[in-house]
């Protein structure tokens, strides 16, 4: 019973003493082994490693995996003297974990370091460059942006991986703003741009107006001169049938034709409640006082005629 005790005893003193001579690493971190505060060894891979006893040796654990920094907006002033509020971010991670150590520590101090660099090249790299070049109406990235926000990546990476052994991947803008003071300056004057825009659109829109409705009666004037010539010339057909039709009538029956063209005479002569003086020896009173002997008459007389 004695050495069964003395056997777990000594069991799990050499547990104790191998949980205490190594050192487990996760995959999210490095562990830089420190020998009497000195940084002498990092490891990166994942698992069980051997280190002494503290105090000889103690470690100090870093997030390896991707971070991203997002400051307070900040002004900045452009090449054409425009005062502008930039907020942007910066994603970042730990290229040198020895370096990052000893130079800033832990993330607090890293992010205090980096977001000093963001600002100091966000400010120079922005002040090269007009508002106009960093603002556009349409959706997307001007190519000026885009050259922008490379060129300060490029510029934040080589600093922060020198100084601080952190990898700067990628720095981006969120939002281009105007500071608050300056913003109905500048929304006026783009009211104002907007309407000088507008007028004149609404100009050229009355200047074509104008071609379209001349066109229009240019066109309209010779249709109605094409139509008008139509009908001169159907008109004339028409009374050259007329008076074909009258002369062959006339050829046929002359008396006939006579009578008729005096009733037409007399009908538009004579209109409704009209009062007429006539001779005794007129044709007409005798046509309207016995027209049958006068139809008579006119047809015996175009007898006799024929005979």
């Amino acid at each position: 019973m004695k050495k069964a005790i003395l056997l777990l005893l000594a069991a799990a003193v050499l547990v104790l003493l191998f949980l205490a001579f190594t050192v487990t690493v996760d995959e999210t971190e490095y562990v830089i082994v420190l020998r009497f505060g000195d940084p002498r060894r990092v490891i990166s891979e994942a698992g069980l490693h051997l280190r002494w006893l503290p105090p000889v040796d103690t470690v100090r654990r870093i997030d390896r995996r991707i971070h991203v920094l997002d400051p307070e907006a900040d002004e900045v002033l452009t090449s054409d003297k425009k005062n502008i509020l930039v907020n942007s971010f910066l994603v970042w991670s730990v290229s040198d974990p020895k370096r990052f150590l000893v130079s800033v520590g832990d993330q607090r101090g890293a992010e205090a370091r980096l977001t000093a660099i963001l600002r100091s090249e966000v400010g120079t790299t922005l002040g090269s460059y007009p508002l106009s070049s960093l603002i556009t109406d349409e959706a997307g990235e001007t190519t000026e942006m885009t050259e922008v926000m490379e060129k300060i990546t490029t510029q934040a990476a080589g600093k922060a991986d020198q100084s601080f052994g952190i990898r700067v991947s990628a720095v981006r803008f969120k939002r281009i703003n105007f500071p608050r003071q300056n913003k109905e300056a500048v929304f006026r004057r783009m009211e104002a741009e907007r309407k000088r825009i507008a007028k004149g659109y609404r100009s050229e829109g009355e200047e074509e107006a104008d071609k379209i409705r001349a066109q229009a009666d240019r066109e309209k004037a010779a249709l109605l001169a094409e139509a008008e010539r139509q009908a001169e010339v159907r008109r004339g057909e028409a009374d050259a049938e007329a008076t074909r039709i009258y002369a062959e009538a006339f050829r046929k029956d002359p008396e006939f034709y006579e009578f008729v063209r005096s009733l037409r005479a007399y009908r538009e002569i004579i209109g409704k409640g009209s009062t007429v003086v006539i001779p005794d020896d007129s044709p007409l009173l005798r046509v309207l006082s016995d027209p049958e002997r006068f139809l008579h008459d006119d047809a015996g007389k175009g007898k006799e005629s024929t005979e």
